[in-house]
């Protein structure tokens, strides 16, 4: 008997086994922002491992802005700047460790203008506008060298225990110095020059301990150069009084508080203040030195306010070099009653990453710290050691507290952009090899990036622009065009590991096709890294940028000065093979900008095609 008929129904056909079936997958634009302080195997949604150059917003990732350098001051770091904006009258300075030049708008962008004011021996400043009853001023100190006062009327003057007066000359024939004794030849009086305006054969003598009274057209000599006619038809003008109480080259930082200036005596526990409404006078004192418990010298003072605005529940703050904040309320600290002069308490920080590296928002106090940038709100309720938690940079707080190890020997900025919507922090090159970057924070969200290329030693915000000074003595407008100063920017996301809803299970991206939101030229190249090793493939090249229509960019005759910004359109660009298998997945982008205007070019998502495997044993 054959064996089909001894074992009926024994044998049957194999199924065909079925095809794998692609499946789609969407990675949203990392709005989270740039995040490094969780788990690699459940991070946080929507967030980056690196993203640098790409700004989230509530909606995507957006370009940044190129850089174009105005001003250079010289081979000399830029240290600071000052800024003035009263009565109409915009200017910025930027200074060096012996001058502070105007570089509101420069000749060239690498002559050095002429100094307005020399002889310096710090270029490290702090500064306020202020304006009183006598006019608008801006009030600068350094810790080393006498205050600077400016205003429009009588520009820069220094001013300490005694009272400057200006006395104009003409007829010029031998140059005057600073450092001085003059002479009038006529009347016999004296008096030393403190600065010197020299524009050929007019100026003017800033002076002080005057004797006598110098006549008009009376030949006015110098002790060791110069000689010109006086020219004073109503006499020499006084144009700041003095400040007693102290040598004002001894204080390091100023700030209001209740409309009077406050200032930190430098490498002391004493404030110093003084009356409403001015910007001379008696300094009164303030001896902290009996709150403080860990030593070290105050550092810096600001305000802090309970609402969004200046008001009676301001409070003053003063912080040391140790991270010890003290918080008083009043309006008169020569009171004598609690209700005009009120310690609230003494709260614990981490050492302050410097006398700049603060800023408003709302009503809170942000200092920037070695564990972060934390609230002054947080301080009165968090042990210092818990701080981190609470602190604004907590989603980066390992990079954080990297960069400030290594980046300590130089103080740290703060700008808060509105316009921008973003707030951004400088880190200062202290080492050869080190990279130039800096943090930046959305504003609105709280999300983190990157900027680098940008060689932040000191940053402004003037006229809603941004200006940072480098350590080559370079001056630069951040955000505006598509390039830095001619060099490309390099802009890279690389999400953090993604599972995609498949926890340990083997998958394979076929496909993928990006979208952006874009209104400008831009090339991006999309790839994967798997398995937790990142590994970026070379920069794309840049995408042509064409001709912008910019004032100073573009050419006569043919570019349009009126023609508006194009308006941003959806792109959701073409499927690309990518063939990547691992068990989670990172997706990367990386576009070259070299364009000659800023880039309107935001990424919103990516969409894959994948299969998945089996889990293997």
């Amino acid at each position: 008997m054959r064996l089909r008929e001894r074992f009926p129904g024994r044998r049957k056909a194999v199924p065909v086994p079925a095809a794998a079936k692609a499946q789609p997958y969407t990675f949203g634009a990392p709005v989270a922002g740039w995040v490094t302080n969780q788990s690699l195997v459940k991070s946080k949604p929507f967030s980056a491992q690196t993203l640098e150059n790409f700004l989230p917003t509530s909606t995507g990732i957006s370009m940044r802005g190129g850089s174009i350098k105005p001003a250079t001051i010289g081979a000399v770091p830029v240290e600071s700047f000052i800024t003035y904006n009263a009565g109409g009258t915009k200017k910025i300075w930027a200074c060096d460790a012996t001058t502070i030049r105007d570089v509101t708008a420069p000749a060239s962008p690498t002559v050095p203008p002429a100094a307005s004011v020399s002889g310096q021996t710090s270029g490290y400043y702090s500064y306020v506008n202020f304006t009183t009853s006598g006019g608008s001023f801006v009030v600068a100190v350094n810790g080393t060298d006498f205050l600077q006062l400016y205003s429009s009327t009588f520009d820069w003057s220094a001013v300490n225990g005694l009272p400057t007066y200006r006395l104009n000359f003409d007829t010029q024939t031998i140059n005057y110095v600073t450092g001085q004794t003059i002479t009038g030849g006529t009347s016999g009086a004296t008096a030393t020059v403190v600065k010197l305006i020299d524009n050929g054969t007019t100026g003017s003598l800033y002076i002080q301990s005057i004797t006598g009274t110098f006549q008009d057209n009376e030949t006015v000599t110098g002790s060791v150069a110069g000689s010109a006619k006086a020219d004073i038809p109503g006499g020499v003008v006084q144009i700041s009084a003095a400040i007693t109480g102290v040598a004002t080259s001894v204080l390091s930082h100023v700030w209001l508080y209740r409309n009077r200036l406050f200032f930190i005596e430098g490498g002391t526990m004493r404030a110093r203040y003084l009356g409403v409404d001015s910007v001379t006078g008696a300094l009164g004192s303030l001896n902290l030195s009996g709150i403080f418990q860990r030593g070290g010298s105050l550092l810096f003072g600001a305000t802090w306010s309970l609402d969004a605005g200046d008001g009676i529940d301001d409070k003053c703050v003063f912080v040391t070099t140790e991270g010890e904040a003290a918080i008083f309320e009043g309006s008169n600290p020569a009171g004598a009653t609690a209700a005009e002069w009120n310690l609230v308490g003494r709260y614990d920080l981490t050492d302050p990453m410097g006398r700049r590296a603060t800023m408003r928002a709302g009503g809170d106090l942000i200092v920037a710290t070695k564990e972060g940038l934390v609230p002054i709100s947080a301080a009165i309720n968090k042990d210092a050691a818990a701080l981190s938690l609470a602190a604004i940079s907590r989603n980066i707080e390992p990079d954080w507290k990297r960069e400030a190890a290594r980046r300590l020997s130089l103080p740290w900025e703060i700008i808060k952009w509105p316009d921008m919507n973003y707030a951004i922090v400088s880190l200062p090159v202290t080492a050869d090899g080190q990279e130039s970057w800096s943090f930046v924070v959305n504003l609105e969200t709280g999300a983190w990036c990157k900027f680098v290329g940008w060689a932040t030693r000191c940053i402004e915000l003037h006229d809603s622009r941004l200006y940072f000074g480098t350590n080559d003595g370079e001056v630069f407008e951040a955000e505006i065009a598509g390039n830095d100063n001619g060099l490309p920017i390099f802009y890279t996301y690389v999400g953090n590991p993604d599972h995609m809803k498949s926890l340990g299970g083997l998958k394979t991206v076929h496909q993928a096709r990006p979208t952006f939101l874009s209104a400008t030229p831009y090339n991006p190249k999309i790839s994967f890294s798997v398995n937790y090793s990142v590994d970026l493939p070379p920069a794309p090249p840049a995408a042509d940028g064409g001709t912008a229509d910019l004032w100073d960019s573009g050419q006569w005759d043919v570019a349009k000065w009126d023609q508006a910004q194009p308006v941003a359109s959806v792109g959701g660009g073409q499927w690309i093979s990518i063939g990547k298998t691992g068990y989670v997945m990172q997706p990367q982008l990386q576009i070259t900008g070299l364009l000659n205007q800023r880039p309107v070019t935001e990424f919103v998502q990516l969409d894959v095609t994948f299969e998945t495997g089996g889990v293997v044993v």
